[in-house]
């Protein structure tokens, strides 16, 4: 039980130190204004999918790291090796998923002939 709360403290703690890089990004500001133009509703996709990539990345990562645990520590046993095999696939679809809506923004931008 006290490695399940270390755990999640853990990741709670990480998950906010990464918030505060991403507020000092300003490469990519949010867009404050109504959208009255196609740009606007651009930036304000791109702004979405970049939180959904962030999230979903940092997701994928602990779950990579988890299923190499339960893996390690399987001693052999068949029913832990098949979770952590079936954790790592869907890490890796997660991390998959997350590249295609990176590449959604430029193909958004290529149909609606943005910069």
């Amino acid at each position: 039980m006290k490695k399940i709360i270390i755990v999640g403290l853990s990741c709670v703690l990480l998950f906010g130190f990464s918030l505060s890089v991403f507020a000092a990004d300003e490469t990519n500001p949010v867009p404050t204004s109504d959208i009255t133009d196609m740009q606007n509703l651009v930036d304000l996709i791109e702004t979405l999918v970049n939180w959904f990539f962030a999230i979903i990345m940092i997701i994928a990562v602990f779950m990579l790291l988890f299923a190499a645990f339960n893996w390690l520590t399987s001693a052999g046993n068949e029913e832990k090796i098949g979770t952590a095999r079936k954790m790592l696939i869907y890490a890796l679809v997660g991390i998959a998923i997350a590249l295609v809506s990176k590449g959604l923004i430029e193909i958004i931008k290529g149909l609606v002939g943005s910069q």
